[in-house]
């Protein structure tokens, strides 16, 4: 028999491109291209099963080419079977992308445009619809905005301190980024009557915000025209004074598309304890004395402290708090460790239920009774994504 309302979910990063299967709103496999031992591997998921497959390619541009033959072979849709919509990640700093958007020519033409001031995430999603539209050549696409939640802000937290019309005229505005992490993490509370009148919620892995949530909204977050600014991330070296770039950039005679690599790629966690961006690494150097990596976990985790502050600040308060992401949902070390100076905003975790908290299935509270709420929570993008692409073409 074969499968309806098939939808595909793509996620492309620089390291890893991910996809997902939904079938009538169920989440059907889950798709994974990675590079292990100079080789990529795809692993799928599927049924409680998981299965890899080797690849010879040098790169991860052509893997989406891989993902329908993945799906046939190891069982997961009939050769009858056929995708009805694809909904792909977008992030791109502009306002006609604060919105999902159906993939055609005019908007490949504006991603291409784009592509020139954000060369780092364009790049990889534009080389990734290529491929798509080669593989599925008659399946819808529909870009999947990361900065539409984030719509709701402020009027006054869009902008630099810089001349108006000249931010208008070249669209230099804080658009926000995370927006379907958070998206998903607020329709997730909602739905389980655990949605406080304001929230703060901490997207934190490999790139990592803060977001102000108001009633459902979003009215701040860290994160500005691109993903660099805000909080020091895995790679990234978060919001810094722009003289400080130019002086590096003189210094090690970088192009400005080297500066912005420099600042997106070898800054942050990996930059200044110069060993690792992974936050278990980093704690185990730190155990045996590496000052370089104690003093990254402490930036890292100050950072954040200080943007919970700025964020409960936005909101005049704040009655709850959200962990989420990757190292959010897994390390309590460092959910302690953030918690630590947050009790003037009422915040105070219990250690043990914080201790046993590891990628919780449902969300969970890790605080002490005396405190506001703290709770952490698995955000799914690939839902969120897959509901917004089926949304969209609904109409």
């Amino acid at each position: 028999m074969a499968l309806e309302s098939l939808t595909l979910v793509v996620n492309p990063g620089s390291a890893s491109h991910k996809y997902a299967l939904f079938c009538g709103g169920w989440q059907w496999a889950n798709i994974l291209f990675e590079f292990v031992d100079g080789r990529i591997v795809g692993k799928i998921e599927h049924a409680g099963q998981q299965q890899s497959k080797t690849y010879d390619d040098t790169d991860l541009s052509n893997v989406s080419g891989y993902v329908l033959p993945l799906l046939r072979e190891c069982g997961v849709i009939n050769h009858d079977d056929t995708i009805s919509v694809i909904g792909i990640r977008l992030v791109a700093p502009s306002n006609r992308f604060m919105q999902d958007e159906l993939i055609t020519d005019e908007i490949i033409k504006l991603l291409q445009d784009l592509q020139l001031v954000a060369p780092l995430h364009i790049t990889t999603v534009l080389s990734e619809i290529k491929q798509l539209k080669i593989t599925f050549p008659n399946v819808p696409i529909v870009a999947v905005s990361d900065s539409a939640f984030h719509a709701t802000k402020y009027p006054w937290a869009w902008d630099y301190g810089i001349d108006t019309e000249l931010a208008d005229r070249l669209s230099i505005k804080r658009f926000g980024y995370h927006g379907i992490s958070v998206g998903s993490v607020v329709r997730s509370l909602s739905e389980n009557n655990m949605l406080s009148p304001k929230i703060i919620v901490c997207h934190l892995g490999s790139g990592s915000s803060v977001t102000a949530v108001v009633d459902g909204k979003s009215v701040d977050t860290t994160m500005g025209y691109s993903p660099l600014e805000g909080l020091v991330m895995a790679s990234r070296s978060g919001s810094m004074d722009i003289s400080a770039a130019l002086a590096i950039k003189r210094d090690l005679k970088m192009s400005d598309n080297e500066i912005e690599q420099y600042l997106n790629k070898q800054s942050g966690l990996l930059g200044v304890s110069g060993t690792s961006n992974d936050i278990r690494q980093l704690i185990s150097y730190e155990d045996n004395g590496d000052q370089r990596a104690s003093l990254a976990l402490k930036l890292f985790v100050y950072h954040i402290q200080l943007a919970i502050g700025q964020m409960a600040a936005s909101m005049n308060g704040a009655d709850c708090l959200v962990f989420t992401a990757t190292v959010g949902e897994r390390s309590q070390i460092i959910r302690h460790r953030i918690l630590e100076n947050l009790g003037y905003l009422g915040f105070y975790c219990d250690n043990n239920l914080n201790a046993e908290t590891f990628e919780p299935k449902t969300a969970t509270y890790v605080n002490a009774e005396s405190s506001k709420r703290i709770i952490v929570i698995s955000t799914d993008e690939a839902v969120e994504i897959a509901r917004r692409a089926e949304k969209y073409m609904q109409g």
